[in-house]
């Protein structure tokens, strides 16, 4: 009586495996121990064709053996033990033998560079079959070790059978993405539901039961993603852990269908949702349209599941982003948790999406420094310079800042409270406009002396100047552009008198043919364009000067060849340019919320980059500024021109100002100027000059030149960031605004520089403020510590002014301010500021501690204090 056995069904991939085996040799039938069951046909090796037939006993094996022909050969499937089948099957048998359908001897085969089966695999035994059932046309990737890895192997299928490839390797993240793309997510769905059993509970274990759960949603949801899920599983459950509310209690119970139909665990919740916004990041770098998509989703999700004020609490969801600039808006409201504010704002992915509220908050910390009333005009200019700009750059992006009602109310109380103050600063200095005009000792710089004081020197101390005027440019604008001209090589410098940059104002009336002109020929007269290159030419023999139609390049080209060719002869002393895209936009387009740019100002670019080749020194200016088009009141004064009017046309009204005297180019040497920014004379424009606004006078004078090149012109230096303290940092009761470094008081003083002439203006001395936090930062510089610190850095040692200031502007901070801000405090130069934060590591960081390092954002410093006073012995007092 024959034996019974265990035989099981085999996969057509083992009896291909083992087709390929027996095709390569002599025998005719190879024997595998399996039930004798087989509904697939016949298999093919190449070339060659095997077939495959059951074998119930020895009679039939016989039987295949003797119908088989020439060169035909057979795999076997039998049930039965060798000595039933006996020596006449066994010797004309492949190996001799009934061959066990150990599929895990398959298993290497089928991923190239292994030759045995890895232990965490073997313990997997459905993993055999899976492999072998879901080989690839193309073979599985290679193994990165002789043992092939349950991670490995694994990691291939999963990523097979969703569609990917199987060398595709899949992270969790990754894995969440794939999910879904609706191919993927269907393709997930068509595997066996005994193997998506086998992975999501192997996924769990190695990979995490986020990435589980992620499976989990994607078998059972064909039209929302598990994306989707996770973001509103954010929400769900928080990571700050608060309380839950009634609503949200129900939505997760309603969620659980979602999933798996089961309490969802909170840790896995958690996860998920860190993981969905890793996910969120990862498609926003790839601008995948499945991002958008997902976001509908959750929204559309938390509205099923009762709670759609749910996506008010995202970081992620579009209404999460609308609630924290309402919440914003009305902390600047109420004057109170405005930084606490911001700071919810930027957590949240949309921050980008406006500069308004960043701005505001700007313009909120403008609001709450304490006004230091000018007592000249050359003051008033340098103040416009200093932070008049960068208010008029912050209200530029609040002005459209919102269609939501509540914000933008808000938005307009603070740009009401914003233009009060400036229109004190505007009505100020207007009636200081005689001391200009009548030579009094205000040493303010008039713009008839820029070649003079500014581009003169800088023509001698290098191989020839680039003066750039571009027409009507603010002192705003200037102040965004310094910046984008600073990451493309060049290196700003100011006076070493003022460490400022370099004001002038504008010939009266602040108009093209009349301040331009007056720059170029060197005195205040009207002129045009012809008057100005005979101008330059006096004043700098050689000198060429290009307008508009001079810089209109042939097909191909940034920049015509005869500016090309100027801009490199060094013969040509001065190179003028004349950019008239500000100025013509404010007679034609909307600029109410323009963000003027190098793009924006063709050729610029192009000009400086030419410059830095040719190691020019650059000079960028403008003839006057400009007010906007901001809602400003329409005054009807027959013979008046957008913001100024001759005597003649009547007496002077509130909101203006009469000038007169030899920088008045108009009837008798006189005129009626609004310094009014929100009202003007004639038809309404995008914007207006020829007034007396800080705006339309302040004449922005900005000075580069190649990092290469380390020596300036006399009496210059290279300058810090020209930020106000309050642009990057919440304003401190304990800080002073200065418009002077706040370490220089604590610095030996400098030599005057040699004088540049009368066109310069000196600041009035400001009275020294006391330094918070000076004690502690007087006893870590006095301490042996630090002395030590000094020692063992040797000559890369910083100075102690420089050191006390770094260290003061960040105790005065709380411990935390932008690079830029502890620059300006403390009077670093921008180029500098790497080598001088590198030095400042190696100063106070004891043995590697971190007193004082580089945030994760890359531009906010820290100071440990607690740190500095133990690694200093300097105790908690």
């Amino acid at each position: 009586m024959s034996k019974q056995v265990r035989a099981v069904v085999v996969s057509p991939a083992m009896v291909q495996q083992r087709a390929a085996d027996l095709v390569k040799s002599d025998a005719r039938i190879l024997l595998l121990r399996a039930r004798p069951e087989w509904s697939h046909g016949d298999v093919s090796v190449g070339d060659a064709t095997v077939r495959v037939l059951p074998g119930v006993s020895q009679l039939a094996v016989l039987d295949i053996l003797d119908s088989l022909g020439e060169g035909e050969q057979a795999v076997v499937l039998t049930d039965r033990v060798a000595e039933d089948l006996g020596d006449a099957v066994l010797a004309r048998a492949y190996r001799q033998e009934v061959e066990l359908p150990d599929e895990w001897q398959a298993v290497p085969r089928l991923f190239p560079g292994a030759t045995e089966v890895g232990l965490d695999l073997r313990r997997l035994d459905w993993a055999g079959t899976a492999l072998l059932d879901h080989q690839p046309p193309g073979g599985w990737p290679r193994s990165p070790a002789p043992a092939v890895t349950a991670r490995h192997a694994i990691g291939s299928l999963l990523s097979h059978v969703l569609g990917l490839g199987a060398a595709t390797q899949l992270d969790d993240v990754l894995l969440l993405i794939t999910l879904g793309q609706r191919i993927h997510g269907q393709s997930w769905r068509l595997v066996d539901e005994r193997l998506r059993a086998h992975v999501i509970d192997w996924v769990e274990k190695e990979v995490g039961k986020p990435a589980a759960l992620a499976l989990m949603i994607a078998e059972r949801n064909e039209h929302i993603t598990p994306l989707a899920v996770g973001l509103v599983l954010d929400v769900l459950w928080p990571e700050d852990g608060s309380p839950p509310t009634e609503s949200q209690v129900a939505a997760r119970v309603r969620a659980e269908g979602y999933i798996n139909g089961k309490a969802v665990p909170v840790d896995g919740a958690k996860g998920l949702a860190r993981l969905a916004k890793a996910a969120v990041l990862r498609l926003e770098v790839d601008e995948k349209p499945e991002l958008g998509i997902a976001l509908q989703q959750a929204e559309a999700l938390l509205d099923d599941l009762g709670w759609v004020d749910g996506a008010e609490q995202s970081s992620v969801l579009k209404p999460g982003y609308a609630a924290r600039v309402r919440d914003l808006a009305a902390c600047l409201t109420a004057g109170e948790g405005v930084e606490e504010g911001l700071a919810r704002v930027h957590a949240h992915r949309d921050v980008a999406i406006s500069h308004a509220p960043a701005m505001a908050v700007r313009l909120h910390r403008w609001l709450a420094t304490e006004e230091r009333g000018a007592v000249s005009l050359a003051a008033d200019l340098q103040q416009q310079i200093d932070d008049g700009a960068w208010v008029d750059a912050a209200v530029g992006a609040v002005w459209h800042g919102s269609d939501d009602p509540a914000v933008a109310a808000s938005y307009q109380d603070l740009l009401d409270r914003v233009r009060t103050r400036r229109g004190k600063r505007d009505e100020s200095a207007s009636s200081r406009l005689a001391e200009v005009n009548a030579g009094d000792d205000s040493k303010a710089l008039g713009v008839e002396r820029i070649l003079e004081v500014v581009v003169d020197p800088w023509r001698r101390s290098s191989t020839g100047s680039l003066l750039v005027v571009m027409d009507g440019m603010s002192s705003a604008i200037a102040a965004g552009l310094a910046a984008e001209v600073g990451r493309m090589g060049l290196v700003e410098w100011v006076p070493s008198a003022t460490q400022r940059r370099q004001a002038a104002v504008a010939a009266l009336p602040s108009l093209t043919n009349v301040s331009r002109t007056s720059l170029f020929c060197g005195e205040v007269r009207l002129g045009g364009a012809e008057d100005e290159k005979r101008g330059l030419a006096t004043a700098f023999p050689g000198a060429k000067l290009f307008h508009k139609n001079d810089l209109r390049s042939q097909g191909g080209a940034a920049l015509p060849q005869d500016v090309v060719a100027a801009i490199q002869d060094p013969s040509v002393p001065v190179v003028g340019i004349v950019i008239n895209a500000i100025d013509d936009a404010t007679h034609k387009s909307d600029t109410s919320a323009w963000q003027w740019n190098l793009r924006s100002l063709d050729p610029l670019r192009a000009l400086l980059e030419a410059a830095i080749s040719t190691r020019r020194a650059v000079i960028l200016t403008s003839d006057h500024g400009h007010v906007v088009e901001r809602d400003t009141e329409a005054m009807s004064v027959r013979g008046a021109e957008s913001r100024w009017r001759p005597v003649a046309t009547g007496p002077v009204s509130p909101g203006e100002v009469l000038v007169s005297g030899r920088r008045v180019v108009a009837p008798d040497d006189q005129a009626i100027l609004l310094w009014r920014e929100d009202a003007h004379y004639g038809s309404r424009c995008a914007g207006y000059h020829g007034g007396a606004s800080l705006a339309e006078l302040t004449i922005p004078v900005l000075v580069f030149q190649a990092a290469a090149l380390t020596q300036g012109a006399v009496g210059w230096e290279p300058a810090a960031p020209q930020v106000p303290l309050w642009w990057n940092d919440p304003v401190r009761e304990a800080v002073a605004p200065s418009l002077k470094p706040a370490a220089k008081p604590t610095k030996a003083k400098k030599p005057k520089a040699p004088s540049m002439g009368d066109g310069l203006f000196d600041l009035e001395d400001l009275p020294a403020q006391p330094a918070p936090g000076g004690g502690l930062v007087e006893r870590v510089l006095a301490s042996p510590m630090y002395a030590d610190q000094k020692q063992r850095a040797g000559r890369a040692a910083l100075d102690d002014v420089t050191a006390g200031a770094v260290l003061r502007s960040l105790v005065e901070r709380g411990g935390r301010a932008h690079h830029d801000t502890v620059a300006a405090a403390a009077g670093i130069p921008a180029a500098d500021l790497g080598q001088v934060f590198a030095a400042v590591r190696r100063l106070f960081n004891v043995d590697g501690y971190g007193v004082v390092e580089l945030d994760s954002d890359g531009v906010t410093v820290r100071l440990d204090e607690r740190l500095l006073r133990e690694q200093f012995e300097l105790g908690d007092g």
